[in-house]
């Protein structure tokens, strides 16, 4: 053991020496960094393709500062809602900006604010502007192929021919995905994907497990957008409908309002949350008219014209999972209506689904109150509001059967020192709707109510503290939780930014919540209140094409009246590119140290394209994984990732059930191709 704490002593020393400037940042290690200051508390991995792919278009396609809109601005997630109003409020006041660099007479945009906007927006006069028609569109556009292939080198004991029901397919999963975009004016695409264990091609089976095709038309006649195939939606605070990416509680501490704003198109491997049909948006005037109509098969185990809850994993792998495949229509009619003024946006949103089953959720105490039946009506009302540096917003939602949700907040921006925004929600017992995505403490809009509270200061130059406090309370009782109960959630961050190659931030976080606790002497569980506190020290550094980054974490879980427990991780990133050949790699080296499992610690880790990975450590042993990227021309790269996490806590096996893997190892090898016309 003495060995891994000379490691942890040996990566901070050498990350010191390291503190000289560098211009270029690589784009796709910047996003990461976005994501992971959203993932790196997250207790399960979050699908953050639609993030991915709003940032990654906007780089290939910059916001025109001089002709965006809220909606556009607000899919830059690093920005806060005060500085997406200061910015349409000095445009509208002063008229178009000269240069970028103009946006630091604006309150509140600080110099970082403008080096993480720089990727991703441009200023151009508007005299400039110049309607461009299709032929011309269909001569600048894009054609993207990727093809990845990801292949666990360890079986897992699911592929055992000795079972009963073993995994019926390879033990290789991938996707291969088509993209067409011409100046984000028309863009589609295709996406076919495969997981570990599913039949690829056979007798009985033929095809891929999953395909997804969509098209869109932006600003087309009397279209903002039109969408055919598989897409989003979401509007207001997600209270109705919002079935993208959500902001929840992170170090960007001012950003918890939902962004997802519209229709869009879906690109995502993942087999739930979306809708296939049709969408459009037209505008007149101030006003943004959206409708869709949705009609698709989703995953169940039926029963006599019935199912207990909808299969959202997307695995296909055995029979019992085959036999759940699209066994449900669900049919879904939404709108929604939004009147868009210089200071004021009102909306009214409306989504009716129809099922061929009914839903009759399994009887337990804790589901008493979930929706049951074929049908239900949604329907809420939402705004936002900005007046002399106030940002207002929220929503108030209903179900036909009067089940309540609302969420309403502020944003205030006194100086351009300090910001503050206090967020309040409360959602009804009985209110469980379908495609409800919103900010809570829980996996579903339901029964919960509370009030967070954040702020960010600027006492110095370079220095940013930040800070939140959530308190929340259920009436009911939980799936893990058999009583009502109530909690507590804050964080205090410090960051430094030297200048743009250079940061450093330091997190402290305390949560107290309500657990079931089990013990031998008791038939029944006991509910316990577990506080965890966590310390988080990150430091980033560019020196040349040398990146480095270090993070040393460490927690400590305790129990009422009991001793509490501790867990640790630290690791090393090392990123390097050569120019010629042109040759990009990343190398983690990680330690942890979790022996109890309320102490696991999780990673964002870097991945090929498009691919994303938040991997949970429990136990006591070490990863590395090496990322590298080969571009042999403007028209082809290839990605290859290798990661291994290897126990040195006496185990013989890792994982559990199907996904049992003998011995102390885990390896996992990724490729991926891109090619572009």
């Amino acid at each position: 053991m003495k060995s891994k704490y000379w490691l942890t002593i040996l990566i901070v020393f050498c990350n010191l020496l390291l503190s000289a400037q560098n211009g270029d940042n690589e784009l796709h290690i910047f996003i990461a960094d976005i994501i992971e200051q959203y993932a790196s508390e997250a207790s399960e991995t979050i699908d953050v393709n639609t993030f991915y792919d709003h940032l990654m278009a906007y780089a290939q396609n910059p916001i025109n500062l001089n002709k965006t809109d809220k909606n556009e601005l607000s899919k830059l997630f690093f920005l806060a809602d005060y500085q997406v109003e200061n910015i349409l409020e000095y445009q509208y006041l002063h008229g178009d900006l000269e240069t970028i660099y103009e946006l630091r007479l604006i309150p509140g945009i600080e110099k970082i604010d403008i080096l993480r906007m720089l990727p991703f927006v441009t200023v151009t006069p508007k005299s400039k502007y110049k309607t461009i028609n299709f032929k011309k569109l269909l001569k600048y556009s894009k054609n993207e192929f990727y093809l990845s292939n990801i292949m666990g080198l360890e079986q897992k004991s699911g592929y055992s021919k000795q079972l009963d029901s073993p995994y019926l397919g390879s033990p290789f999963s991938g996707n291969f995905r088509y993209r067409f975009n011409a100046k984000n004016r028309i863009m589609a695409g295709c996406t076919l994907a495969k997981d570990a264990g599913e039949m690829l091609w056979n007798r009985d089976h033929q095809g891929v497990d999953f395909v997804s095709i969509y098209s869109q038309l932006n600003d087309v006649g009397p279209f903002k957008k039109l969408i055919v195939g598989d897409f989003q939606a979401g509007f207001g605070q997600g209270l109705v409908l919002n079935t993208g990416f959500s902001l929840g509680k992170s170090s960007y501490v001012l950003n918890v309002s939902n962004r997802t704003t519209g229709i869009t198109k879906y690109s995502s491997t993942s087999e739930s949350n979306f809708f296939r049909g049709i969408a459009s948006t037209v505008s007149v005037g101030p006003f943004d008219i959206s409708v869709f109509y949705s009609n698709r098969n989703i995953d169940a185990d039926t029963l006599n014209g019935s199912f207990q809850s909808i299969y959202k994993s997307g695995y296909h792998r055995t029979i019992s999972e085959i036999d759940k495949i699209q066994t449900v229509n669900q049919q879904a009619f939404g709108m929604d209506f939004t009147c868009k003024l210089p200071y004021l946006q009102l909306g009214f949103t409306s989504v009716y689904t129809v099922l061929d089953h009914k839903l009759q959720p399994q009887s337990s105490l804790y589901n008493m109150h979930y929706f049951q039946g074929n049908s239900q009506l949604n329907a809420g009302v939402h705004y936002r509001a900005y007046w002399h540096k106030i940002n207002m917003f929220g929503e108030i939602a209903t179900t036909d059967q009067l089940n309540i949700a609302t969420l309403n907040g502020f944003s205030f921006s006194p100086t351009s020192f300090i910001s503050f925004i206090i967020l309040n929600r409360y959602y009804g017992l009985s209110y469980d709707t379908f495609y409800a995505n919103a900010f809570c403490q829980s996996s579903k809009v339901n029964d919960e109510s509370g009030t967070y509270l954040g702020w960010e200061i600027h006492p110095f130059a370079k220095w940013t503290l930040k800070s939140y406090v959530d308190t929340y309370k259920f009436q009911w009782p939980k799936y893990d939780i058999s009583s009502p109960s109530q909690g507590e959630d804050f964080l205090f961050q410090t960051d430094y930014s030297h200048d743009k190659s250079t940061s450093m931030y330091w997190r402290l976080r305390y949560v107290s919540k309500m657990k079931n606790q089990v013990s031998e002497d008791a038939a029944l569980p006991t509910v316990m209140t577990q506080r965890r506190v966590s310390l988080r020290y990150c430091f980033q550094t560019m020196y040349a094409n040398l990146n480095l980054k270090t993070v040393l974490e460490a927690n400590a879980v305790r129990f009422e009246n009991q001793l509490p427990t501790y867990g640790a991780i630290a690791y090393q990133d090392i990123g390097y590119k050569i120019s010629k050949p042109a040759l990009a790699f990343n190398l983690r080296v990680q330690i942890f140290d979790a022996t109890d499992y309320n102490n696991r610690c999780y990673a964002y880790e870097q991945d090929i394209l498009y691919a994303f990975s938040i991997p949970m450590f429990y136990g006591v042993g070490s990863r590395y994984y090496v990322n590298l990227k080969y571009d042999y021309s403007h028209h082809l790269s290839i990605w290859l990732k290798i990661a291994q996490t290897c126990f040195a806590d006496g185990r013989t096996s890792s994982g559990s059930g199907y996904e049992t893997i003998s011995g102390n190892r885990d390896t996992d090898v990724k490729l991926m191709i891109k090619w572009i016309l």
